[in-house]
């Protein structure tokens, strides 16, 4: 299945932060070679369920990591992280009430409050949210029989039968 809320996620954080680069391969992520500051995004699927004939509805978590950068004054010298400006992505969920519109995959993401957990060089936010996946309705049968739409309707009115 595609994975379209953490290609959601990737196009929100690069509309917010257009220069900040972003990780998405976990193996990267933990073996700690990348460029700071950089954010990593996580999913996790929770449920799928159909929410009508035509429709699913996917609930997931979401897993943003927003590591800070480091002052160096020196090479040897490992230095202070310096804290991530993350008000304009908590201002951005609010101006748009927790509802995310992605305007290149046509998805509108619901997203509840979410969480935050700050560690020494990094802060953690996760959330849950919800989007609908649209099923395209069968044409063809399993044997390969296209599947006749019913396109004229009649009905019994005074004894007789007449198109509707």
């Amino acid at each position: 299945m595609i994975d379209i809320g953490k290609k959601v996620w990737l196009e929100v954080i690069k509309r917010i932060y257009p220069g900040l680069p972003v990780i998405r391969d976990q193996a990267i992520w933990k073996s700690g070679h990348f460029k700071r500051p950089s954010a990593f995004i996580e999913t996790d699927l929770i449920s799928e369920k159909m929410h009508t004939p035509q429709s699913i509805r996917i609930i997931e978590d979401v897993g943003l990591v927003f590591h800070y950068d480091i002052e160096r004054i020196s090479q040897e010298d490992k230095g202070e992280p310096i804290p991530f400006d993350l008000s304009p992505f908590f201002l951005y969920l609010r101006q748009n009430r927790y509802c995310i519109a992605s305007q290149r995959f046509k998805t509108m993401l619901v997203v509840e409050p979410p969480r935050t957990r700050e560690k020494s060089d990094q802060m953690e936010i996760t959330f849950r949210y919800s989007y609908l996946l649209h099923v395209p309705k069968r044409t063809v049968t399993d044997d390969g029989k296209e599947i006749m739409k019913i396109n004229d309707f009649y009905v019994e009115a005074n004894g007789q039968e007449v198109k509707a």
